[in-house]
């Protein structure tokens, strides 16, 4: 359905996209995961055609996305910034968005009150929006992004700055929108959200993708090997260099910052010779955890850094 080849875009001397590709099919939802500042909300606005003067291709329903305007009309949008009036009812935002997508009328009020009941705020329907509670706000962001049927719908970090309730209620919408045959691309930076809500995780870092597949795939990268991380007062350097002689088959630096570092172990029984190693060259460790292999553990060793350096 969607085809994303080689999409590359400078900010200056920044590269926020360095040659960019994807692919989605229909009914796939697709988490986009990534710390703030790896390129995603570059890729959503080009895609949207908010954005310009990059170089690449997409392809959509087999046609080109960026040539043919009539393709926008089957996208649909839910920007991080809210998309809509105020000082309208949530019913009156829908129905003005739906004439700009050409809903036909008639269709469009059915299509409104079906979308208020789908998030949940048909008893506010025709309350103003500047009365409204964050999640509100966004559940309705939402809803607007979804007016026309659309079969690849766009998110960017739909859930930020909300509370769990509302954050659960608009997965649950992501979910349902991707079961009924739309394809959903969902930007975020939170572990969980993916975990619990995509068929397919891409993880993304400084403009590209560094793998995607299933939470399954993603974490065979890492392999059965348990992961300790341990914090203390030390140096980046000074801790990569205690262990140095240790890395191999068995014993794998994930990442290493000051005050904090990660391995990839075969065994738990590497943990005593890892410590005494430590210990020997007086680095004070303050805390160490074993944590089997996760999607966090995949992160840091696709990247060398955590998700929320």
């Amino acid at each position: 359905m969607l085809e994303i080849k080689n999409l590359t875009k400078s900010y200056g001397d920044v590269l926020a996209l360095d040659r960019f590709s994807l692919d989605l099919k229909k009914g796939e939802v697709l988490g986009l995961l990534g710390p703030n500042g790896a390129g995603k909300t570059t890729l959503i606005s080009i895609l949207s055609g908010t954005l310009g003067d990059f170089t690449g291709t997409a392809s959509f329903l087999g046609r080109d996305l960026f040539a043919d305007r009539s393709l926008k009309n089957r996208l649909g949008v839910v920007p991080q910034d809210m998309a809509f009036y105020d000082e309208l009812s949530a019913m009156d935002n829908l129905l003005f968005w739906g004439g700009l997508y050409d809903v036909p009328r008639a269709e469009l009020k059915k299509r409104a009150a079906e979308l208020l009941e789908l998030v949940e705020l048909s008893a506010r329907a025709r309350e103003p929006v500047k009365n409204f509670s964050g999640g509100m706000k966004r559940r309705l962001n939402t809803a607007i992004g979804l007016l026309h049927r659309p079969d690849l719908l766009l998110l960017d970090e739909p859930t930020v700055g909300i509370d769990v309730q509302a954050k659960v209620s608009i997965l649950d919408i992501i979910r349902s929108v991707g079961a009924a045959g739309t394809a959903v691309v969902f930007t975020t930076h939170q572990l969980a959200e993916v975990e619990t809500t995509c068929s397919r995780i891409a993880i993304m870092d400084r403009g590209r993708v560094l793998a995607q597949g299933t939470l399954e795939e993603l974490v065979r990268i890492v392999g059965e090997r348990d992961v300790v991380e341990i914090a203390g007062e030390f140096a980046a350097a000074a801790f990569s260099e205690a262990v140095r002689d240790l890395a191999g088959a068995r014993v794998e630096l994930l990442s290493a910052a000051d005050g904090l570092a990660s391995l990839a172990v075969a065994d738990t029984a590497e943990v005593p010779r890892i410590m005494d190693r430590l210990f020997r060259r007086q680095l004070a460790v303050t805390d160490m955890k074993i944590k089997t292999p996760n999607l966090e553990t995949v992160f840091l060793k696709l990247t060398g850094r955590s998700l929320r350096d």
